[in-house]
């Protein structure tokens, strides 16, 4: 049960950033990206929410379903696994099953759609394997021009950045890393065609707005809104949801996570709110 409260809510959490007064949100354009077990996440709202959201950024995550409610299979075969194929053709399967018994969006909103995924060469936490099942998952839905993979950067299990951080082969707090590759600019210039690149440092406002029913799905009551100067004068803008991986959120880092990845800069000069929920520590 909770994980369907903590899907629902992170839904909410979009819409009511479409809603929030004075914002005006192109609902075409509400994309979600996120790292290690919210790279997870990201994946299965797009997949389950394929009618909200128009594209995700997936770095080190693994497919859909992947522990099918078991802990000791999420914390094996959907990390670190080697040893056997992960079952993409039935995961593949069950999502068209339950798209036609109404217990998904329709998995033909996933065909104009765009993705990016991002594996380090030296993940120490989650294997080519099953990262590349992910991407597999996505070219049955997916046409091959409308998804990225990037799989040659030296990195462990970091969020890769470029004059963030800390070294891009170091497992260090706030697990974010100088890669001198930037990230956050790829995979929103790629779920957004035509992005600007970043001048000066963002001029927007990081707000903290409450969550009502947090605690049920074991998030923090309060997430972060990142609000462009543009956005907040009402002009469109695209939204975009970012979800943290583990030992990454404000109750552990403050708002590092938020502040060195390099989303803001780019959200800033493109007019993208920018959407931080958070989870808390267990």
């Amino acid at each position: 049960m909770k994980k369907l409260i903590f899907a629902a809510l992170l839904v909410a959490v979009t819409a009511n950033a479409g809603d929030t007064p004075g914002l005006n949100i192109d609902q075409s354009r509400v994309t979600v990206s996120g790292i290690s077990a919210g790279a997870h996440m990201a994946h299965q709202l797009h997949i389950a929410y394929s009618d909200r959201f128009s594209g995700a950024g997936i770095i080190s995550g693994g497919p859909y379903n992947c522990a099918d409610n078991s802990l000791l299979t999420a914390m094996n075969q959907c990390m670190m696994n080697t040893d056997e194929p992960l079952p993409v053709t039935e995961m593949a399967a069950a999502i068209r099953q339950a798209g036609a018994a109404g217990r998904l969006a329709d998995p033909e909103n996933l065909s104009d759609d765009r993705v990016w995924l991002f594996h380090g060469t030296q993940d120490s936490k989650i294997s080519a394997q099953v990262h590349g099942a992910a991407a597999e998952l996505y070219s049955g839905f997916i046409p091959a021009e409308q998804i990225r993979q990037v799989d040659d950067v030296v990195a462990d299990h970091v969020f890769p950045a470029k004059g963030r951080g800390q070294g891009c082969t170091e497992m260090v707090s706030p697990f974010v890393g100088d890669c001198d590759f930037d990230a956050a600019g790829e995979l929103l210039s790629w779920l957004h065609p035509g992005l600007t690149a970043p001048g000066d440092e963002p001029e927007g406002e990081l707000l903290e707005v409450s969550l009502p029913g947090a605690e049920d799905a074991d998030l923090m009551e309060t997430a972060y809104l990142y609000v462009p100067s543009a956005c907040a004068r009402g002009e469109p803008c695209a939204l975009h949801l970012v979800l943290h991986g583990c030992a990454q959120s404000a109750e552990t880092v403050g708002t590092a996570f938020i502040e060195q990845t390099g989303y803001l800069p780019w959200a800033e000069a493109n007019d993208i709110v920018l959407a931080f929920p958070q989870v808390e520590k267990s």
